[in-house]
């Protein structure tokens, strides 16, 4: 049974019917509802071999015992290089992002002309991967070396799911078993240019 709600303590609320809005209003209500959300800086191989590197913050862990993490690639008027290349190549790396590395994955995120080299324009450093052939972001603190699961079309969308195959992460971020969050820093994305850090850590 419901309680009777107390009608002088109520808020007043707006409804809106999500079907009716055009994409454009549906991503920028609900990316600004759904927050903070993590981010995965994707570096993938292009066929000429170089790399590209682009930041995704639809972005979650989609099976801890499979080891399977999933991004989305939402619609655009050509398909983001980034899943053009997974569906090439099988493969990727899930860069994790904190807060030092803002402006470079703000900078890898806007459109720019088909041949612009971001990775190298943005300065950032490739190493080497061990079990694939794509190269991971050095100024990252923690790499998830990837092979293609699944990709899976949700409207004009496009989940990624990606086996971990590989885990990176700098010596000191290891703390009995767990990355310490503070130490770690990791960005999160709100909408548009904005973006949020992790400083207060609360236990309930």
């Amino acid at each position: 049974m419901f309680r009777r709600a107390d009608n002088r303590r109520l808020k007043n609320f707006v409804s809106i019917s999500v079907d009716t809005l055009g994409f454009s209003d549906q991503y920028k209500l609900l990316s600004s509802i759904v927050i903070p959300r993590p981010i995965a800086f994707v570096s993938t191989l292009n066929t000429d071999g170089s790399t590209t590197a682009a930041p995704f913050s639809s972005f979650m862990i989609a099976s801890v015992e499979a080891a399977l993490l999933a991004f989305s690639v939402g619609p655009s008027d050509n398909p983001k290089r980034t899943l053009q290349n997974i569906r090439s190549n099988g493969e990727f790396v899930i860069n994790m992002v904190h807060e030092q590395l803002a402006n470079q994955v703000q900078f890898c995120g806007q459109n720019h002309a088909e041949n612009t080299r971001k990775v190298r324009l943005a300065g950032l450093t490739l190493l080497e991967s061990k079990l694939i052939r794509t190269p991971r972001i050095g100024e990252s603190k923690i790499h998830f070396e990837c092979k293609l699961h699944s990709i899976t079309r949700f409207g004009q969308s496009n989940m990624v799911v990606g086996h971990a195959v590989l885990m990176h992460l700098e010596n000191n971020l290891l703390v009995d078993g767990r990355v310490e969050s503070l130490e770690y820093a990791p960005l999160g994305r709100i909408a548009g240019r904005k973006y949020c850090l992790v400083r207060d850590i609360i236990s309930v």
